[in-house]
C-alpha cells in the first residue's frame, strides 16, 4: 500500500513556481496536490514533508534541504522554499531539480525548476532617488537598506569619505539629524521666514533652540499706605523735644507725631513648561543618499 501511494503521489504531483524576491531572504513559492492511489485526495491535515534541491536529475547529494510541517486542505498544499532554511543564491548559477519527500519516500522523478526562480540570484535593491536626496521613512536602517539599496545611509553624523556626496559637496560627514526638525533653506529674494539665516548660509547648518523675544504683561491693581495718628498731652518741654524751638506756652498744647505703615505687593512670574519648545509632530527615520 505504501508503494502504491508513493507511485500515485508522484503521478499526480503538480508544481507551480513563482518567485518571491527579497534582498535578504529570497524564497520560492511551491504548490502541490496529493491524492491516493484511487485518485481521491488525501485527508485534510498536517504532513511532514522534506524539500531538497539537487544539481543533478538523479542521484547525487542535495545542495540544500529543509523539513516542514505542511498543511493540506482538499489535497492541496502550498509552501515557500527557504522559509525554514535560507536558500543560498550561489546554488542558482546552474540548473536545479527539486526532490520532495513525503513520509518515508522521495517522489521520483525530480522536478526541474523553471527559469523564474533564478531571477533572485541577480537581484539587488535598486537605489531610488538621486545623490543628496533626503527621505523620511518608517523603516529602520536594516529594513530601509534592503529595499532602497546601500546608496542610502541614516542621517546620523557618520563619515561619508569617498562617497559621491562627499566629492560633490566637500562634506566629510552627513549631518546628524537625530531628533531635529528639517527647515527649508532661505532663497534669494524670498520672504526671509528664517531671520537667522540667508540664502548664503551653509546648507545643513545646525541652528540652536530659541524662543522669540516677547513681553509678559503684568496687571498691578495698586496698593495703599496706612498710617497711625497719635495725639499727645503733657509737659511741653518734655513733649516737644524740638531743638532750637521755644517750648509751648501750656502743657495742654497738642503736638502730632505720625507713624506710617505700608502694605506691600509681591509680583512673581512662574517658570512653567517642558524641556523644549516644539509644535505637535511625528518622528520618522531620516536617510540621505550618498552614492
Amino acid at each position: 500500500m505504501k508503494k502504491t501511494l508513493r507511485f500515485s503521489l508522484f503521478l499526480l504531483f503538480v508544481l507551480v513556481f513563482a518567485t518571491q524576491v527579497h534582498a535578504q531572504t529570497p524564497k520560492i513559492s511551491i504548490q502541490g496536490t496529493l491524492k491516493t492511489a484511487d485518485g481521491t485526495t488525501v485527508g485534510d491535515g498536517t504532513y511532514n514533508v522534506t524539500f531538497r534541491l539537487y544539481n543533478v536529475e538523479t542521484g547525487g547529494a542535495p545542495l540544500w534541504f529543509e523539513n516542514a510541517m505542511v498543511e493540506v486542505i482538499g489535497g492541496i498544499y502550498s509552501h515557500y522554499l527557504g522559509s525554514v532554511t535560507p536558500l543560498n543564491a550561489a546554488n542558482f548559477s546552474t540548473t536545479l531539480w527539486l526532490g520532495v519527500k513525503v513520509g518515508t519516500y522521495e517522489l521520483t522523478p525530480r522536478t526541474e525548476l523553471s527559469y523564474s526562480p533564478y531571477s533572485f540570484t541577480v537581484y539587488t535593491a535598486v537605489c531610488s532617488g538621486a545623490v543628496g536626496d533626503i527621505k523620511h521613512s518608517i523603516l529602520d536602517p536594516t529594513q530601509f537598506a534592503a529595499v532602497n539599496g546601500a546608496c542610502w545611509v541614516p542621517m546620523d553624523g557618520r563619515s561619508i569619505a569617498g562617497s559621491q556626496l562627499a566629492t560633490i559637496t566637500g562634506m566629510t560627514n552627513v549631518p546628524d539629524g537625530g531628533g531635529l526638525f528639517v527647515r527649508s533653506q532661505e532663497f534669494s529674494g524670498s520672504a526671509n521666514n528664517d531671520p537667522s539665516r540667508t540664502s548664503g548660509t551653509a546648507i545643513a547648518t545646525l541652528q540652536g533652540e530659541a524662543v522669540q523675544s516677547h513681553n509678559h504683561p503684568v496687571n498691578d491693581p495698586g496698593h495703599t499706605h496706612g498710617y497711625r495718628d497719635t495725639r499727645q498731652n503733657g509737659d511741653a518741654g518734655a513733649k516737644c523735644g524740638c531743638a532750637g524751638q521755644s517750648a509751648p506756652a501750656s502743657a495742654d498744647t497738642v503736638s502730632d507725631s505720625e507713624t506710617t505703615v505700608s502694605s506691600g505687593t509681591n509680583i512673581s512670574i512662574q517658570n512653567t513648561g517642558g524641556p523644549e519648545t516644539r509644535p505637535k509632530n511625528l518622528n520618522f527615520w531620516v536617510y540621505i543618499r550618498i552614492n
